[in-house]
């Protein structure tokens, strides 16, 4: 892993900090994300709009094959647990659903991004970090308090076997 130093300026001296590796581009290899919007807008209190980021899913899965583990929906950000295939690193896929919600969206007037410009992630380590990922998105909404128990919430969707040969999003509820 190739490593270059974080420098930051503390109490008026610019300081070296420790080595922050750049993000891991391994096959088949499983991250949680999370997509914040800008401002932390609520983009998604929109149903309309929420439907039309499943669908930027799935248009990206057609050109850009992945596995999607597990996603939630909230007003201003989404969290998935995503495997991309090999030839795809985690920003193409992010990248590509980021920019295929901002085309699919209705607002012909206004197609400039509702998206931060970065995208936090987390490589995968065990499958016990895997299903304590799964847990948190699907009590994400409950946490946040818009829903008062986690299996009303209608934007959380769990793959029911995200590692079976026959993968498909339908699924998953997509």
């Amino acid at each position: 892993i190739t490593c270059r130093p974080f420098t930051r300026l503390f109490i008026g001296k610019e300081i070296t900090m420790s080595h922050i590796p750049h993000r891991w581009h391994g096959s088949h290899q499983w991250y949680f994300v999370t997509v914040v919007t800008i401002e932390r807008m609520s983009v998604f209190n929109d149903s309309h709009l929420c439907n039309k980021l499943k669908e930027a899913f799935r248009f990206t899965r057609k050109n850009l094959t992945f596995r999607l583990a597990a996603l939630t929906i909230l007003p201003d950000h989404w969290h998935g647990l995503i495997c991309p295939s090999e030839g795809f690193t985690i920003g193409d896929v992010v990248g590509s659903i980021k920019q295929n919600f901002i085309k699919m969206k209705d607002d012909r007037a206004n197609k400039t991004s509702c998206w931060q410009s970065r995208f936090l992630d987390h490589r995968i380590r065990n499958e016990e970090d895997f299903n304590r990922h799964v847990e948190y998105i699907r009590i994400n909404a409950a946490k946040h308090e818009y829903v008062s128990k986690d299996v009303e919430y209608q934007w959380c969707f769990i793959h029911p076997d995200p590692f079976s040969g026959t993968y498909s999003l339908e699924k998953a509820g997509m």
